[in-house]
This record gives structure tokens, sequence and C-alpha cells, in this order.
């Protein structure tokens, strides 16, 4: 099982929507298993699924050693599409017995999907490089990092990018790339932010751009990607053409 952690700094990026959509298009499209992780307090990647925030069973008891991951799998409207949803009490989840005392309590992700019958997993996390995130990246292989051509956003990238570095001296990590999201071919700064990706990145931005579309918006509120709702709409095409590069990477490393 390929495992990726999809990052953001920086919160708005559509980290969430891609997670999500990507991992129904591998499933709709490509045949593949594919397991979710709702990582983050927010569980918007559950509720875009249509599992409401008041879930129980998540990776919370699996942490705290009460629930196997198998008893917190569910499955969602896509075939070969699980989640493991997330609630509240992610939030600090650190901080609460028995993880408070133990040394090792951000590996327990990592142990938590070893050896799962799937071909892909996809931890969302929140846009903070706290606890959450950390354990997400230990029980990752590579990382896709979500920006959007703003200059927070781009000043964001820098910080992963230390963090990055910082981290593979404990994990290394396969390879990471770049999710360029809300694009607008029209924007009078693009060459800039692509150029200021490639000084932090080099050669890791994906080529295909997910365009601003209402239609996601739209999907959430349905609890359904936007494969479903709207399978012609232009997020619907980008990401199909953006899990097509994925795929292609993925046979390459």
């Amino acid at each position: 099982m390929k495992t990726y952690v999809f990052c953001s700094f920086k919160g708005g990026t559509a980290k969430t929507s891609s997670v999500l959509h990507i991992g129904a298009c591998l499933a709709t499209f490509h045949a593949k298993r594919v397991l979710l992780v709702d990582f983050d307090s927010q569980a918007n990647l559950s509720i875009g699924l249509g599992v409401g925030p008041d879930q129980l069973g998540t990776m919370v008891s699996v942490l705290h050693g009460k629930k196997t991951t198998q008893e917190v799998i569910c499955s969602t409207c896509i075939p070969n599409l699980d989640l493991i949803p997330a609630n509240v009490f992610l939030d600090g989840v650190e901080s609460s017995a028995p993880l408070v005392s133990d040394f090792y309590a951000h590996e327990r992700l990592r142990a938590a999907l070893k050896d799962l019958p799937y071909d892909f997993c996809f931890i969302d996390t929140p846009p903070s490089l706290g606890w959450l995130t950390q354990s997400a990246f230990y029980a990752a292989q590579e990382s896709i990092i979500c920006a959007v051509p703003e200059p927070y956003s781009i000043l964001a990238m820098n910080r992963l990018k230390d963090y990055h570095v910082s981290l593979e001296e404990r994990h290394p990590l396969q390879s990471t790339s770049v999710i360029l999201t809300f694009w607008d071919e029209r924007g009078a700064a693009n060459n800039a932010f692509l150029n200021a990706i490639q000084q932090v990145f080099p050669n890791r931005l994906f080529q295909t751009k997910i365009r601003r579309d209402i239609a996601v918006n739209r999907a959430i509120l349905q609890g359904k990607p936007v494969i479903v709702t709207d399978p012609n709409s232009r997020a619907s095409c980008d990401y199909k053409s953006l899990t097509n590069e994925l795929i292609s990477r993925n046979d390459k490393n």
C-alpha cells in the first residue's frame, strides 16, 4: 500500500477536496482500492463523503488502543473507496492518556495503517505542523502539498520545505509533489508563482492544475464527489487528469 500525506501550512488550498477527488478517481477509473484517513478534527473530508462529524468510530479509538483499524473503516458511496472518519476528539488527542506518556506516540498511526488491503492510502491533515501532521508524515512514504496562486500560500511552502528537511533526518520520504489549485489561466502573476514553486520544490509541480469550480461546493453539500454529482464539470476533468498523472508518477517510482 502506497501512503501519501496531503499537507498545507495554509488553509483554503483545496487540500481536503484533492484528497477526496483523487481518491474517488483512483477507485472509479483505475479500479484501485483506496483508503482515505480524515486526520483533521474539523472532519471536512468525512462531511464531504456524507459522514457526519458525530461519528464515534474514528482513529482516536485506534490510537487509544480501544478499537482495531478495521473496526473504524467506513464504506462510501464510491465502490473501492473507504474512509476512516474524524471528529472533534482528534483535537489534542496527543495530550490524553495513553498517548501523553508514550514517547513514541507519533508512530501509532503508522502502526495502525500497516498491512491494510489497499492500493493507496491518503491522509488528510490539519493546516498546521502540529502532532497530527507529524504523525501523518511518519506514516507516509510520500507527501503532496496543495498550494494556491497567492503570496501567502507560496510563503507557507517555504515553511513546509524547512519542515520536510527537518523531518527527513528521522523519516525519509520517497518524494514530494505539489498540486496547484484555484487556478486561473488569466492570472497576471501566474509565471511568478510558478517560478516561486520551482525554486522551493524543483520539478515537483504536477502539470495538471485544478481550476476553481463551484461544482465542488455543490458536491460537498450533497456529500458526494464531484465526479458523481457533475461528471462533466471542470473540476471532474481536472481531477481525472491529475489522477492519471499521479498514477504515471507512481508507476515510475
